[in-house]
């Protein structure tokens, strides 16, 4: 799967997308039923706005992932397939999508209420079926009582608020109506004692891949395990694999796992075997990992945080670490470390 199909060169806006039908059902499990709709939304600028904004986030987001459809049998698919030689069965598609989730959702109380909005839209001649949850949200605002004595104003808590365009939406499913390639941003909620990925396992029953942000901490989590067991936790090894992936992700939009272990591990075979057996065991298997620049994705490793055991902390960009000619890391013969800054002209408080 590319699983960027639908988004600009720029990976930050969706690109010409143009949607043709739309609907919201409201999925308040505090009720019996859900209050579904029996037509299609106004096709208003502000609402094409607002999903538009969303949706441009959503495939930026470092948590969205594949999954993979089992295309006999699965519900889904039959009604994405249903949608995709019938465009007048969308709003009973969404009707029957809308009660399978709720019902999911009253089994399940630990998982959100909100409303979904179903839509159909074309990006980049590609049809694509989306499933955006909008999971209520708590807010206030005023409310003005007319009293003999004039005005009374207060402030009441809205407890069914939707998220606004700078608000995360958190769960969301995108398929690709022409190869059903699907991909989602889903939540861990607690089900039978446990929390699982509802979205995918008991909705779709499909199995999901993991998400970029999932696939930097598989990396991040091996190579803190290794350095912990052979070097002591080395601030070293962590900083090398902090820069390694920066600049992977600048360079390239990509990380590859094997340079990585070489890159921070040289030419110890043992333990760059070891960490690679590590990545496997928990779950990332390719070797090539596709990752777009994005601040989500990037930001955490574009800048190097050390703090030292006498409480001075110091941040300085990824890029610098190798550069003798700013930093200098030195090893002392009493097993001390000292940090040289070099060629400073200016230093200011923040």
């Amino acid at each position: 799967m590319s699983g960027r199909y639908w988004v600009s060169k720029e990976g930050q806006k969706v690109n010409n997308c143009i949607f043709d039908k739309t609907i919201l059902h409201i999925l308040d499990a505090n009720l019996q039923v859900p209050i579904l709709s029996i037509k299609e939304m106004n096709n208003e600028k502000d609402i094409d706005d607002f999903l538009k904004k969303h949706l441009s986030k959503i495939i930026n987001d470092s948590d969205l992932k594949n999954v993979l459809f089992e295309l006999n049998g699965n519900k889904i698919y039959d009604l994405c397939k249903k949608i995709n030689l019938d465009k007048e069965s969308f709003i009973d598609v969404s009707v029957e999508l809308a009660n399978m989730l709720f019902a999911i959702m009253k089994e399940n109380p630990s998982i959100p209420s909100g409303d979904v909005v179903f839509a159909t839209f074309e990006d980049s001649g590609n049809n694509y079926f989306l499933l955006m949850k909008l999971n209520y949200r708590n807010s206030y605002m005023h409310y003005v009582s007319n009293t003999d004595q004039g005005n009374f104003n207060n402030l009441i808590k809205q407890k069914t608020t939707l998220p606004n365009e700078t608000q995360k939406v958190e769960e969301c499913i995108l398929i690709n109506l022409s190869n059903f390639e699907c991909k989602i941003l889903e939540k861990q909620y607690e089900i039978c004692g446990q929390k699982e990925y509802y979205l995918s396992k008991y909705f779709l029953k499909c199995v999901s891949e993991l998400s970029n942000s999932q696939k930097l901490k598989v990396l991040d989590k091996a190579v803190s395990k290794v350095n912990k067991k052979y070097f002591d936790e080395e601030f070293d090894k962590v900083s090398k694999f902090r820069t390694c992936l920066a600049e992977g992700i600048e360079e390239t939009n990509s990380i590859q796992v094997d340079l990585v272990a070489e890159s921070v591990f040289g030419d110890n075979q043992q333990i760059k075997k070891e960490y690679l057996e590590e990545v496997k065991k928990l779950g990332l298997v390719e070797n090539i990992v596709e990752i777009p620049v994005t601040n989500s994705t990037t930001k955490k490793y574009r800048t190097q945080k050390l703090k030292t055991d006498s409480g001075i902390e110091i941040n300085f960009p990824s890029n610098f670490y190798d550069n003798k000619e700013l930093i200098e890391f030195i090893n002392n013969p009493d097993g001390t470390i000292s940090i040289l800054i070099k060629n400073i002209t200016k230093v200011i408080n923040q």
